[in-house]
This record gives structure tokens, sequence and C-alpha cells, in this order.
């Protein structure tokens, strides 16, 4: 089976205001084939969810986005792509860190301190998806942090080393790569399975917040569709999208 990633299919650019803006705008343009990876060395207006933004220094951190043609998921399994797309981030980091997990829906923790974020943009034709759109921030060589993120890290504050950004890009595409076939090779089930034991809080008692406030759960899995399922303290299973509950402590 070909690879999904390919040298050639790396668009490397020095500076973007959004990867994932660019990514967009080569699929109207361009119709890039699935496996294209448009790479910034400095990314001026980087996205997180909805209207979060993501502080990355210039040339410290990978800043990436990848357009994927996952057109054999339907629709309605569309959070498929983030699990992908969050455990082959996670299966990356495992090699360096210890305690690596992806805080629903995607982002990624080491320990309580958010090393990765992921910002998945689809698009649905009929009952399948087109194209998926995914980008990354992933600190890896940044050493401070300017911005009121609460609890921020990188690969070099883990470790005290410094890595070269092409080599672990490589290292990265490999462990999404791995995963977009599990998933291709009809082991859905095998991806479910450990994106639920890579849950961070997962089975531990925490408070959250939701519209109507403060409540105790713990997180017991997720929904068909991906949605995040917390049992209360009176054994009922409450179960939201994103941005409708927050983890408190």
């Amino acid at each position: 089976m070909p690879n999904l990633f390919h040298s050639e299919r790396i668009i490397r650019v020095e500076q973007l205001d959004s990867t994932n803006l660019h990514a967009l705008q080569l699929i109207k343009d361009t119709n890039p084939s699935g496996g294209t990876v448009v790479m910034a060395l400095n990314q001026t207006e980087g996205r997180g969810q909805q209207t979060n933004a993501w502080e990355s220094e210039s040339g410290k951190n990978l800043t990436i986005s990848l357009i994927l043609r996952p057109d054999f998921i339907k629709a309605q399994d569309q959070f498929q792509v983030s699990m992908i797309v969050s455990l082959g981030v996670k299966d990356y980091l495992d090699t360096y860190s210890e305690d690596v997990s992806v805080k629903w829906p995607n982002d990624i923790y080491v320990s309580d301190k958010k090393i990765a974020g992921i910002l998945i943009e689809q698009s649905i034709m009929g009952a399948y998806l087109s194209h998926s759109v995914c980008g990354i921030g992933l600190n890896i060589n940044q050493k401070r942090f300017l911005s009121d993120a609460p609890n921020p890290i990188s690969l070099h504050m883990l470790t005290n080393e410094t890595y070269d950004l092409e080599k672990e890009l490589i290292k990265l595409l490999a462990s999404i790569e791995n995963r977009y076939f599990q998933l291709l090779n009809g082991k859905g089930y095998e991806l479910k399975d450990d994106y639920l034991k890579a849950m961070f809080w997962m089975k531990e008692e925490h408070t959250f917040k939701d519209e109507e406030g403060q409540f105790k759960g713990q997180i017991v899995g997720i929904s068909e569709f991906g949605q995040l399922l917390i049992q209360d303290e009176e054994k009922v299973v409450r179960t939201y999208n994103f941005k409708e509950v927050s983890f408190i402590r």
C-alpha cells in the first residue's frame, strides 16, 4: 500500500497567517491530493478551536495542516478523523515522554500540561466525508510562553533537548499515517478502544462545569458520534458536544 505522506507533498512556507486557511484555499485553487502537508515556520494567526488563538514562537515548533481525503468515512463517523490525528500525535510523543493523554476532543497533554492542539475542519459530500483539513500545533523547542494560556509545555521543556523540526515532522507524519491505515484497514474498533484508553481524566472523579453550573462526575466514554459522556454523582450520564462543558479540576 502506498504511503499517505510523501516528501514531495510537503509544502513549506516561511510565514502564514494560518496553515489551515492556506490548506483550505489550496483545496479551492488546485484540489491537491490527500496526504498534502502545509508547514509554516512562522504562523502569525494560528487558530485553536472556535475563537481560541494558538501561540507559537517562530521557527521553534511544528505548525502544520494535513489535507486528507477520507472518503471511506461516513459523515456520521467523522469523529474518527479526530481520533486518527490525536492518537497519531500521542503515539509520536509516547516515544519521548510518559503520561501523554488526549483531552477530549483532541488536545494533547503531558500530565496536566498542554503540548499540542488540533483543529479539524471537515467537508461532507453526500453521506461521506469529502476532505479533512487537520491543523496541528505541536510545541517542540519553545522555552517560554507569553500568552495567558494556563498550562503550556514543549518537548524541549520536558527533555532539555533541542530537536530538528524536519526530522520530527517525518516521525510525526509516520505516526499519524499508521493510525490512518489502521482505520482504512477496517480496525476502527481498535482505534476507538485506544482513544478511550488515552483519554485525559478517564474514569476519575473531577469537577466539571456546564450551562447549569459545576458538578462532580467521571468521564465514562464517548458516544457513537464522538460526544463526551460524563456520569454525575446521581449516576446520570450527561452527553456533551464541544464547548458545552469545561474541565475545572
